[in-house]
């Protein structure tokens, strides 16, 4: 049963992918206009999921207490400063799928500190986040079909298999897309 249940909402998550306009980098929103709608509530994160997927109907709005539970103390102290507002909702193989907003005009800001993370050692990989357009959902099963992004802060090697990437915020960060993917 729940295999069917997973294999319905990739079936949908497949079938509902749409394509990005380009960044503009004039743009004040810089990068974030390559990766889809624009959403600044979990309201509308929620919404967006819902139309893709056919799930996430209710959310529920948490506090940021609850958020450092969820992601626990080492990833709370390196989103939280820079998330907005955050909800849980039910989609897929999540009980509680994390949909974060980011406060936009920090996102450069959360990148460099995830930067200076890295090269501290405090922590050894890139965020775990699928990223939209100033959103991000806490999953990695199947983001990518949403056509969501990783965020990668981390250089790119030449055997690293990125796919479709667009310049984040802060320079040496790239949104990216597994190959093939992308459109």
């Amino acid at each position: 049963m729940m295999f069917a249940r997973c294999a319905a909402l990739v079936a949908l998550l497949v079938g509902s992918v749409a394509c990005s306009p380009a960044a503009d980098p004039a743009s004040p929103l810089g990068a974030g206009n390559a990766l889809g709608p624009p959403l600044a509530t979990p309201d509308q994160v929620a919404e967006w999921v819902e139309e893709k997927t056919g799930q996430c109907g209710e959310p529920v709005p948490r506090s940021m207490e609850e958020f450092a539970e969820f992601v626990g103390p080492l990833r709370a102290k390196l989103y939280a400063p820079y998330v907005a507002e955050w909800a849980t909702c039910s989609a897929g193989p999540y009980e509680r799928l994390g949909l974060v907003v980011f406060q936009r005009e920090r996102l450069a800001d959360f990148q460099r500190a995830w930067q200076g993370a890295l090269s501290s050692g405090e922590v050894s990989d890139d965020p775990d986040f699928g990223f939209g357009n100033g959103f991000a959902l806490s999953g990695t099963l199947g983001l990518e079909l949403l056509g969501l992004h990783t965020l990668r802060c981390t250089p790119v090697g030449p055997d690293d298999e990125v796919g479709h990437t667009v310049p984040a915020e802060a320079e040496g960060c790239v949104y990216a897309q597994p190959p093939g993917h992308h459109h």
